[in-house]
């Protein structure tokens, strides 16, 4: 008596690994795609501007969240260190200073860090602003 060899049958779940597989590599690949930009020190909600002029390139960033927290290049600082780092870099010959303030920071503050600012040193100072929604 010959015994047939049936064909063996594709096990559906072995057909899944290789799509299992592409979804892992994606994954991995979209996690590490989302880590390569840089994320600012301060939670920042910036004000709103009509005006259409687009910001400049600037070395230094000086960010200014809603509680009055100061951060320069990504360095939290106070307002005194901040004018003496600030006089230092100065210096070197560079004086525009672009700023990403909240738009819940108090205004007067604000003129109060910008009077500071122009004493230590910096003449070209930009309030960067997102444009108005209409």
């Amino acid at each position: 008596m010959r015994l047939k060899r049936s064909k063996p049958t594709a096990d559906s779940e072995a057909n899944l690994i290789p799509l299992i597989n592409v979804v892992f590599l994606l994954l991995i690949f979209f996690m590490l795609a989302g880590r390569l930009a840089p994320t600012e020190s301060l939670a920042l909600d910036p004000p709103r501007s009509d005006s259409l002029q687009s910001a400049r390139a600037a070395p230094l960033v000086l960010l200014i969240d809603r509680t009055g927290q100061i951060s320069l290049d990504g360095e939290l600082l106070d307002e005194t260190t901040l004018v003496e780092q600030l006089a230092e870099r100065l210096a070197d010959g560079t004086s525009h200073l672009q700023i990403k303030a909240d738009a819940t920071l108090e205004a007067l503050r604000l003129v109060d860090l910008l009077e500071r600012l122009r004493a230590a040193g910096a003449e070209d100072i930009d309030l960067l602003t997102l444009a108005r929604e209409e």
